[in-house]
């Protein structure tokens, strides 16, 4: 597999005790990250109660949004184009200035979701090498489903432990844009982290976990796999 992989979603979801935002609140937040190059957005949607969003398009694909939700407010790329670094920047000069705005002291929970996917060398097709090559699945599904398979893989879900901050729920899968790259999502949900305003950063360290998980355990565990054929056993 090629070593470097290419993230496609970076979203942090920041959960707050329910509260009712107010539109002018709002307008001043947004104008407020307007004054900072890192957190400013183009656009606003207030079109629908309960449900605010700034948001900013760049290119053909990429969106990046801020969403206000009653019991929390969502921060994502999606196709994303700049680097993790940048996006933690921006999520913790974001999320301290909605907290003022909101008047939180602190976030109860927090999760963090990173998609991504890694290319195949010695495969041309991402489904034969999950399904057939790594849970050996040749020739046993298409006899009971009779149907072509868009998509398959794995999912695993990792509890949090005393020594494993965040229970973390993975989909490792065939991408369905690129016939020989693997999807993978890591979600880390973290239920037990109280953040108060002053201490952002440690969602930006568990960001960085996550990132350390996909390098440091998903590509060896799949890396192992893909190799020429001829040496499947």
């Amino acid at each position: 597999m090629q070593a470097e992989d290419r993230p496609i979603h970076f979203s942090a979801e920041l959960l707050h005790l329910p509260c009712k935002h107010e539109v002018p609140v709002l307008q001043k937040l947004y104008f407020d990250l307007s004054q900072k190059r890192e957190a400013a957005y183009d656009n606003t949607d207030f079109s629908v109660p309960g449900r605010f969003r700034f948001f900013s398009k760049r290119g053909a694909k990429n969106l990046s949004t801020l969403l206000f939700l009653p019991d929390r407010f969502v921060m994502a790329e999606e196709w994303v184009d700049i680097p993790l670094s940048d996006f933690l920047a921006k999520l913790e000069l974001a999320a301290g200035h909605a907290m003022d705005a909101l008047g939180l002291g602190f976030l109860p929970a927090h999760t963090t979701t990173i998609r991504t996917t890694f290319a195949l060398t010695h495969f041309d097709d991402a489904r034969q090498f999950l399904l057939d090559h790594v849970c050996k699945q040749e020739g046993r599904l298409s006899p009971h489903f009779q149907r072509p398979i868009a998509a398959g893989g794995l999912r695993l879900v990792f509890p949090e432990t005393p020594d494993h901050r965040g229970a973390y729920n993975i989909i490792i899968e065939s991408f369905r844009h690129s016939q020989n790259e693997v999807f993978i999502e890591v979600k880390a949900i973290f239920a037990q982290q109280r953040v108060m305003r002053d201490d952002l950063g440690l969602v930006a360290s568990n960001f960085r976990a996550v990132r350390e998980f996909i390098a440091d355990s998903i590509f060896p565990f799949l890396n192992q796999y893909d190799s020429p054929q001829e040496n499947w056993m």
